[in-house]
């Protein structure tokens, strides 16, 4: 399901990212609170959003590998989720539109 969604996140919105869902992201505290003002996604996308402001406002970003450790407590529902993701993702191609290349 993450590379699936990985691969419509690519289409529709911010193709030059190799994970948008890892969860782990680090702001200045300024920044965060300017990204997160605008924002309009609260679930699973919303980290997409996110790159999506800031790459279209030009901020520079930067991927840095980590080791992550999924939660037994997280859970998806594969249908109910899978649906929300996909709108949640139209809905940032409109509000934002889709971001190049680095």
């Amino acid at each position: 399901m993450g590379k699936f969604f990985n691969r419509l996140v690519k289409t529709l919105v911010i193709e030059d990212f190799k994970d948008t869902q890892c969860g782990f992201k680090l702001f200045r505290g300024d920044m965060a609170r300017s990204l997160f003002k605008e924002a309009q996604v609260d679930r699973f996308a919303y980290d997409v959003e996110i790159l999506a402001i800031a790459k279209k406002r030009g901020k520079r970003i930067v991927e840095v590998p980590i080791t992550w450790i999924n939660s037994p407590e997280s859970r998806v529902s594969p249908i109910r989720d899978s649906f929300q993701m996909l709108g949640d993702l139209l809905k940032i191609r409109i509000t934002i539109g889709k971001t190049g290349k680095k």
